[in-house]
C-alpha cells in the first residue's frame, strides 16, 4: 500500500527572458541580415519607426510597462547557454505563437477592434508624422548596383526553357522535368533513377529505367553541356561529344579526339598524372599529349556553375580598423548603427484616456515589444564593440604590419578580456567582418592556435600555413615539393614541424598531394 506526503525540493533551472532570447538571436546577425530584421520589426511594430532619439531616455510613459530589460553583457555570460538557448526559444516560439493567435482571434470579434482599426489607418496614412514603413537607408549607386542585381534564370529555368526545342512527347517531358528537379546545384544527378521513378509515380506516372536514361541522354546536349551527368569523367565525356559537332580545325580536333581516348580509356592515369604511362600507351609524342591534357582542362567540371542559381552572399564589413600613424581607430559601419524609436502620434494614443481598454491592452503590449527589441539592439551593439576593441588590442601587430604579425589568439582569450562567455564570442565573431589597411577579414581569422618556434617563441598557425602555401607556388613543375621537404624548408625558416602536422595544414589549404601536383609542362 503507497502513501502520498508533501515534499520540498530545491532545484535551479535556467530560464531566459524574451529579451535575452532576441538578444541572443540578434547577435548572430551580420549587418545586412540585421538590416532585414529591424525592416521586418518596423512593419511587424505599429509603434517603432526610424529616428535617432533614444528610447532609454523617455520615461513618460512607461506607467503600467514591464521593467525588465535585457541585462547587461557582463552579466548575460552566465544565462547564455547554447543548448538551453536553443530548448527555450522552441518553448517561446510556440507559447507565443498560440498567445498571439488567441489574442487576434478574440479582438476581431468585437466591434471596439474595428473602431481601432480605422484609428490606426487614420495615424498610418498620416504623411506629416507618425510610424511610416521605409527603407533604413537610401543606398549609394554603388551599392544598389551590387545589392540588388537584377533577375537571372537560374539553372533549372534555364533548362526547362529549352526543353520545347527537344522532340519529346508527354510522357518524356514530364520525366524531362522530373530529371531536372533533381540536379544538384553544380549540374549533376547524383541521385538513383529509383528516386526520380517514385517521383513520377507520385503523379501517376510508372516509367522504367531505360526511358529515363533516354531523355537524360538529351538533356546532356542542352545548354549547358554535360548537365545531367552522373560524374565527372561523364561530364567531361559529354563535352567532348558536344564539340566533335562543331567546325573545328584540325589540329584541335586531333587534341580532342585524344583527349577523348584519354578520358574514355585511360581516365585513372589521367587523374593520377601518370603522364610517362600515359605517353606509353596512347604511342603519342609529349606534344600532342600536351595539347589533349589542355584542352580536357578547358572543359567545364561544373556545369551548373555557368548559370547562375542564387544571389551571390557580398560582405559588408562591420567595423573598420585603420592606422593613423600614431593609434588604431576603430569605427562602426553606419549600416550597422540601426537608429529606431517609439512614434510619437502612438505615444499619445497611449496615455489619451478615452481608448477603450482592448485598444491599450494592445498599444501597451506593442510598446513593451518595441522597447525590448530597442534594448536588444543596443546590447548588441556594445557586445559587438567591446568583442571588437579586445581582438583590436590583442592583434596590435596585426592591424598595424600585416598578416605577418598575426598572433595566436583562441575565444577564451577575449571572453577573459571583455568578461564574455566563450559562446557569446562565438556568436559575435561568426559571419562578422571588418576592412583593414589590408583587405577584409572574418573576424574568426583572427582565432589560430600557436606554433612554438626554435627560438621558443609563438607563432599563429595560419603564418605557418601561409609558408607552406608560398613555398608550394613557387616549386618546379615537374619536381613538387614533398611534405618532408616542406617540413625541412620550414625548419630553416625555425618553424620545427612533423611532417603529419606539415600534410595535415596542407590538407586544410586544399593542396593536394605532390604527385598529383605535378604539372603538364614536366612531360617531356
Amino acid at each position: 500500500m503507497s502513501s502520498h506526503g508533501l515534499s520540498q525540493r530545491q532545484v535551479q533551472t535556467l530560464r531566459l527572458s524574451p529579451q535575452q532570447i532576441l538578444y541572443t538571436k540578434l547577435l548572430q546577425l551580420p549587418v545586412l541580415q540585421l538590416e532585414q530584421r529591424v525592416k521586418q520589426e518596423l512593419e511587424e511594430n505599429p509603434l517603432l519607426e526610424e529616428g535617432q532619439e533614444s528610447l532609454l531616455e523617455e520615461q513618460d510613459f512607461d506607467e503600467g510597462l514591464p521593467s525588465e530589460m535585457p541585462p547587461e553583457p557582463d552579466a548575460l555570460h552566465d544565462v547564455l547557454n547554447s543548448a538551453a538557448i536553443e530548448s527555450t526559444l522552441a518553448e517561446k516560439g510556440v507559447a507565443e505563437t498560440q498567445a498571439t493567435e488567441k489574442k487576434l482571434g478574440e479582438e476581431q470579434t468585437t466591434q471596439e477592434e474595428n473602431d481601432f482599426d480605422a484609428e490606426l489607418s487614420e495615424i498610418l496614412n498620416d504623411d506629416d508624422e507618425g510610424y511610416k514603413v521605409q527603407q533604413l537607408r537610401e543606398p549609394s549607386d554603388d551599392e544598389r548596383e551590387y545589392l540588388q542585381p537584377t533577375y537571372e534564370e537560374n539553372l533549372s529555368e534555364r533548362l526547362l526553357s529549352q526543353l520545347h526545342l527537344l522532340d519529346l512527347s508527354e510522357k518524356e517531358l514530364l520525366i524531362a522535368e522530373e530529371i531536372i528537379g533533381n540536379l544538384d546545384s553544380d549540374g549533376y544527378l547524383r541521385c538513383a533513377f529509383e528516386v526520380i521513378q517514385d517521383g513520377l509515380l507520385t503523379a501517376g506516372i510508372e516509367t522504367t529505367e531505360k526511358e529515363i536514361e533516354a531523355v537524360l541522354e538529351k538533356i546532356w546536349y542542352l545548354d549547358p553541356p554535360g548537365v545531367g551527368a552522373r560524374n565527372l569523367q561523364e561530364c567531361l565525356l559529354i563535352q567532348l561529344t558536344a564539340l566533335a559537332k562543331e567546325d573545328l580545325d584540325d589540329e584541335h580536333e586531333d587534341a580532342r579526339a585524344l583527349a577523348q581516348k584519354i578520358l574514355t580509356h585511360h581516365y585513372n592515369d589521367f587523374i593520377m598524372k601518370h603522364y610517362e604511362k600515359l605517353l606509353q600507351n596512347l604511342a603519342c609524342s609529349p606534344d600532342e599529349l600536351k595539347c589533349a591534357i589542355t584542352f580536357i582542362q578547358k572543359l567545364n567540371p561544373k556545369p551548373g556553375g555557368d548559370a547562375p542559381s542564387r544571389i551571390g552572399n557580398y560582405v559588408i564589413p562591420d567595423f573598420t580598423i585603420t592606422f593613423n600613424g600614431q593609434d588604431l581607430v576603430l569605427t562602426s559601419n553606419e549600416r550597422a548603427n540601426i537608429q529606431i524609436r517609439i512614434s510619437k502620434h502612438y505615444k499619445k494614443l497611449i496615455s489619451d484616456k478615452t481608448q477603450s481598454k482592448q485598444t491599450k491592452e494592445f498599444l501597451r503590449e506593442k510598446l513593451a515589444a518595441a522597447k525590448g527589441f530597442i534594448g536588444a539592439i543596443q546590447m548588441r551593439r556594445h557586445t559587438m564593440q567591446k568583442v571588437m576593441t579586445a581582438i583590436m588590442n590583442r592583434q596590435y601587430d596585426f592591424f598595424v604590419h600585416g598578416e605577418s604579425r598575426l598572433k595566436p589568439m583562441i575565444l577564451k582569450d577575449i571572453a577573459e578580456d571583455t568578461q564574455l562567455d566563450i559562446a557569446t564570442i562565438s556568436r559575435v565573431v561568426s559571419g562578422k567582418y571588418v576592412q583593414t589597411d589590408f583587405g577584409v577579414f572574418e573576424l574568426k581569422y583572427f582565432f589560430t592556435t600557436a606554433v612554438e618556434t626554435e627560438s621558443g617563441d609563438e607563432v599563429s598557425n595560419r603564418i605557418i600555413k601561409q609558408a607552406i602555401k608560398d613555398f608550394i607556388e613557387k616549386e618546379e613543375s615537374g619536381k613538387p615539393l614533398s611534405d618532408d621537404k616542406l617540413a625541412e624548408l620550414l625548419s630553416e625558416r625555425g618553424y620545427k614541424l612533423a611532417r603529419r602536422t606539415v600534410t595535415k595544414y596542407r590538407e586544410q589549404l586544399g593542396i593536394p598531394v605532390a604527385r598529383l601536383r605535378k604539372k603538364i609542362e614536366s612531360i617531356k
